[in-house]
């Protein structure tokens, strides 16, 4: 049965009124046949329009009047309208508030049909029809006994008192709230008043109200029932209401609309396939037709989507009209094949990500000639006397990837050797280039023996297993002596080579107490003697020797190898013009002739606050590299690493800062006296470190103002 709220009010009102049994059961349910009989069947549907309210019913031959339940505001009443609209309007308290139950109505040999938008539907007989009335018969089950009952209503044309029943359909106007516009409707006024205007008001700000709202919109056609605001101010909150006037004034406002536009969405654009001319990327897209369109914005990223370890995204541009579709990046980011991604802003914040409809991003396939083809070093070696850095580093590309040596020349950015054969077993020692009479090479710790290249060439030379060495912890060339060096978990040693052979020198045993991880690393200064020392000893030992590399004696001094920091090779860097030690950790100064703290020279400068990683010094030993990039911090998008270079000079204190185009790792003063940096285009720890399988590594020149 149709849900008739008119109805079921009637039925209970009737039911009181002939004080029916709630017990009482129908021996004779009504015919269907009988119910249809006595249709007034030329009845046309222009006899119907209008409004009506039920004044009385007839049940089996006792008529009764139908009270009205709230005398201040007239009878309930129903309205057949064009279209086959009908509706009901139920008082529901005594300041007149209604609800109202609309169904679809249509006519046919003097019966009324009505059905929901469901499909349920039920018949109303019309038995009279005339300009003032109307009988018809409806079934309802009055006593509640199961079976429907058959009663006569007798409906008067009715003028309802001019009540508001308009403005309380006001509402947003997308039942399904996908929010891409501010829109509302409402009921159209169909009184018996003379319609002159719609008002539509708008507030805005944390205290919107009614009372100041401004009028933003009228309108005096009375079947136009949208209204959209498609310039609305840039506020946290807007409200709306609507207001109704006829010819008498004022009729009613509806309640005041709260409505949070952060909620509006966005159409994503399309973006074309981008172009690569030389380090120029061009790209274009579609142009947004959202009225609340606010900026186009630019992003590249390292990454496809989603979230991921090293996962990162730059804005890169943003264009605030609407019919720029087209861009060039001019200044292609530091890292190989980015992906360009565009976003659509809306004046309230939100913004388009991803779509299943359009193309939102790209990857490129673009790489600077500067970057290296690797994406994690495992270590490096900086070239004393040529603008070269070797590598020995992976190559870039998804999973396990082939690692190598590589020679690079940063003046040419060109990688220009190549190791014919790759070392192959990971070491803990870092590579070196050693200048001995044997010429200029490449030195690798591989197990028990060194492996050594040609400089130039990268071609491996031969193998050399040091005489009466069991392992090797750390390696190294004395020039002063011509010998080699190398030390173990309790001993170090010396030894002489003649080319593809070490012969045994001498030993010494360094700390008594053995440390089961981590390297005993040393440092051969100057003066002939060696400091060597372990991170978890808080001393150091200084070796003495002769000219043929006999030791001599040695003595313990207060200067700590520290754990390294990933941003360097070495725990303490050594300085031979200054003969100065650095210890990069609590950033003090320590002489290599005395190893005291120096705090009572250089101006009383015996330790440092900037830079906090510094990873370098210059060739006399008065300035110091580094950055505060602290390779603790979280690699994500809100993290704050710099591309910025710290330069701490010890003459006069002061710290200088200086913009780079990456984000330096390794800080370096070069045979020219050039401040090097060796750079990833991405946020990284350090440069062992890899993301998301991208070669990002490059080397560049930091201005010095």
């Amino acid at each position: 049965m149709v849900p008739s709220k008119y109805l079921l009010r009637l039925c209970g009102t009737f039911f009181v009124l002939l004080a029916l049994s709630c017990s009482k059961d129908s021996d004779d349910p009504a015919d269907p046949n009988n119910f249809y009989s006595g249709a007034v069947t030329n009845a046309k549907e222009a006899n119907l329009l209008g409004y009506l309210a039920i004044t009385e019913a007839e049940y089996e031959g006792t008529r009764v009047p139908i009270p009205i339940d709230y005398t201040d505001c007239g009878r309930d009443f129903f309205v057949y309208r064009e279209g086959g609209v009908y509706q009901e309007y139920l008082y529901t308290s005594s300041a007149c508030q209604t609800i109202t139950n609309q169904l679809q109505w249509e006519l046919g040999n003097g019966v009324v049909t009505l059905s929901t938008l469901s499909g349920s539907t039920d018949d109303l007989v019309i038995i009279k029809l005339s300009a003032t009335e109307m009988q018809f018969k409806a079934r309802v089950d009055i006593d509640e006994d199961g079976e429907m009952d058959v009663v006569v209503l007798i409906a008067k044309r009715y003028t309802p008192n001019e009540n508001d029943f308009y403005t309380q359909s006001f509402r947003y106007y997308d039942s399904d709230y996908n929010y891409e516009l501010i829109g509302y409707t409402w009921q159209a006024y169909d009184g018996f008043r003379t319609f002159e205007k719609y008002e539509i008001y708008r507030s805005q700000g944390e205290n919107c109200s009614k009372a100041n709202a401004q009028l933003v919109a009228t309108i005096t056609d009375v079947n136009e029932t949208e209204y959209f605001d498609l310039e609305p101010p840039v506020s946290e909150r807007l409200c709306y209401f609507l207001r109704i006037y006829t010819d008498q004034g004022v009729l009613g406002d509806s309640y005041l609309d709260t409505f949070d536009p952060s909620y509006l969405r966005i159409d994503p654009v399309n973006l074309n396939e981008p172009t690569v001319a030389g380090n120029s990327i061009s790209m274009s897209w579609d142009a947004s037709d959202s009225p609340y369109f606010s900026h186009y914005e630019i992003l590249v990223r390292n990454h496809e989507g989603g979230t991921g370890y090293g996962y990162q995204e730059q804005s890169v541009v943003i264009i605030t009209d609407r019919e720029t579709t087209s861009w060039v990046d001019e200044n292609p980011p530091y890292f190989e094949n980015p992906y360009y991604h565009i976003r659509v802003h809306t004046l309230f914040g939100y913004k388009t990500d991803y779509s299943t409809d359009v193309t939102t991003y790209w990857q490129v396939p673009f790489k600077r000639p500067e970057i290296l083809s690797l994406k994690q070093i495992k270590f490096y070696v900086i070239d004393p006397s040529e603008p070269v850095v070797y590598f020995w580093g992976q190559e870039s590309g998804e999973g396990l990837t082939p690692s190598n040596l590589y020679r690079f020349n940063y003046d040419t950015h060109q990688i220009e050797a190549m190791a014919d054969i790759a070392p192959q077993y990971y070491t803990e020692s870092p590579i070196k280039v050693i200048v001995s009479p044997n010429g200029k090479e490449i030195v690798v710790q591989q197990g028990l023996e060194l492996h050594f290249y040609d400089a130039a060439t990268l071609q491996f030379k031969y193998a050399i297993d040091p005489e009466t060495v069991s392992s090797i912890d750390d390696f190294n060339y004395d020039p002063l002596r011509d010998i080699w060096v190398t030390s173990d978990g309790d001993d170090i040693f010396t030894l002489k080579r003649d080319n593809a052979t070490m012969s045994f020198i001498d030993t010494h045993p360094h700390f008594i107490d053995h440390q089961g991880s981590g390297r005993y690393e040393f440092i051969i200064l100057k003066n002939g003697q060696i400091i060597l020392g372990h991170r978890n000893e808080t001393s150091s030992f200084v070796f003495d020797l002769d000219a043929n590399g006999n030791f001599t004696g040695s003595q313990s001094v207060g200067v700590q190898f520290r754990y390294p920091n990933q941003y360097q090779q070495e725990q303490l860097m050594y300085c031979a013009a200054a003969d100065l030690l650095v210890d990069s950790d609590p950033n003090r100064l320590y002489s290599s002739t005395t190893f005291q703290n120096i705090g009572s020279f250089f101006q009383n400068i015996g330790s440092f606050e900037k830079p906090n990683f510094p990873t370098g010094i210059s060739l006399d030993g008065n300035r110091i590299f580094g950055t505060d990039n602290d390779y603790g911090w979280n690699i994500d998008d809100n993290s704050p690493h710099k591309k910025e270079a710290l330069i701490f000079d010890r003459s006069n204190s002061t710290i200088t800062k200086i913009e780079t185009l990456g984000y330096p790792q390794i800080l370096f003063e070069n045979f020219r006296g050039e401040v090097i940096s060796i750079s990833s285009g991405l946020k990284k720890e350090t440069l062992y470190r890899d993301v998301a399988d991208t070669a990002d590594i490059f080397i560049e020149k930091v201005l010095v103002p």
